[in-house]
């Protein structure tokens, strides 16, 4: 039988985004690939373009609305224009910025008091074709579900018509850090723990049902909280990340964890696959970010970047990892992009 070729990085090219003074917490990019958002510190979403760049990315727009840091930027998986953004203000907001400017499509009122935290946990959105949903964990550990077409936001600062979601969904006395929606659009999958002290569980369950509690089906994978988790492209892994920082790969159709990548020794921040599923990407906030094979073992491919970071996120299109950095003031741009020369 012949053996299976190796992948190794080959070389990388670096390109910085944003300024030094600058913060950084999250990174998306769009469906097209053309611009990637950083959520900024400064209350502004800045969009970066990498396109025929050499070092330096060029910014394309600052979306102005909040009145506290951004903590979580999410351009949608298919509608290249629409961004969501979550900020300490305890807004989320929806906006339209296709040719380079910014329009309002809606405002969601974080829910959960004050004294747990002042703004989302996660956002994230449904990435099956033709869906404008959106699912937002709140620090109360509850889970929602919204219809952006359906949201409407008032010029005088008037909360969002649609302040009651189409679906809640109350996980205590689990701690959720974050929830996706599967690749079908028909489940959610949220990396929960019990009282954010037990084993790092991955919960899945079909959001349209009428009861109450759902019928969740769980699945330990770590030995503790899960905070961040993402499917292939191709729909047929999953990975994710855990305080244990172990980096857990998946296979969807079993949901057995096949493969564990044991490479770092603090807490996994963000996990991320490329555009064709092969590699997989994570990150800490020790140095470098670990990029591994996600078909053989999560055997380790390479290594890119300096520091740690808060978010990584491959391409949609092409082999190019950004990450982000939050902790770089005065050293490094706060957003990095790295083109991947993989040999095979």
């Amino acid at each position: 039988m012949k053996s299976r070729t190796r992948m190794r990085l080959e070389n990388s090219t670096i390109i910085d985004c944003g300024q030094q003074r600058q913060k950084v917490r999250s990174i998306s990019w769009n469906s097209t690939g053309s611009w990637l958002v950083g959520a900024c510190n400064d209350r502004l979403a800045k969009i970066w373009t990498v396109e025929g760049s050499s070092s330096q990315g060029r910014e394309v727009l600052a979306v102005s609305g909040h009145s506290a840091p951004v903590d979580r930027a999410r351009f949608h998986p298919n509608e290249a224009s629409w961004l969501c953004t979550s900020a300490q203000d305890r807004t989320v907001r929806i906006w339209d910025v296709r040719a380079g400017s910014q329009r309002s499509m809606g405002r969601i009122d974080v829910m959960c008091s004050p004294r747990l935290g002042t703004s989302a946990a996660s956002v994230e959105w449904c990435g099956s074709a033709g869906s404008s949903l959106l699912v937002v964990t709140e620090r109360d550990d509850s889970v929602y579900i919204y219809d952006v077409r359906k949201l409407a936001f008032s010029t005088t600062g008037g909360r969002a018509s649609s302040a009651s979601p189409l679906h809640s969904f109350p996980l205590k006395p689990n701690r959720v850090e974050s929830t996706i929606f599967s690749p079908s659009g028909k489940y959610l999958v949220a990396g929960t723990s019990f009282q954010g002290e037990g084993m790092g569980e991955v919960r899945i369950w079909e959001w349209k049902t009428e009861a109450s509690p759902p019928k969740s089906f769980v699945y330990p994978g770590h030995t503790g909280p899960i905070f961040s988790h993402v499917f292939s492209p191709d729909g047929k892994r999953l990975a994710t990340g855990g305080s244990d920082a172990i980096v857990g790969l998946w296979d969807v159709a079993s949901m057995v964890c096949t493969d564990t990548i044991t490479r770092r020794t603090k807490f996994i921040r963000s996990v991320s696959f490329s555009h064709d599923s092969k590699l997989v990407a994570s990150s800490s906030e020790e140095d470098g970010i670990d990029l591994a094979d996600a078909s053989a073992n999560g055997d380790f491919v390479g290594k890119v970047g300096r520091g740690g970071a808060d978010e990584v996120s491959f391409h949609p299109k092409a082999p190019l990892l950004a990450w982000a950095r939050s902790d770089v003031v005065g050293g490094p741009p706060p957003v990095a992009v790295a083109k991947l020369t993989i040999a095979q």
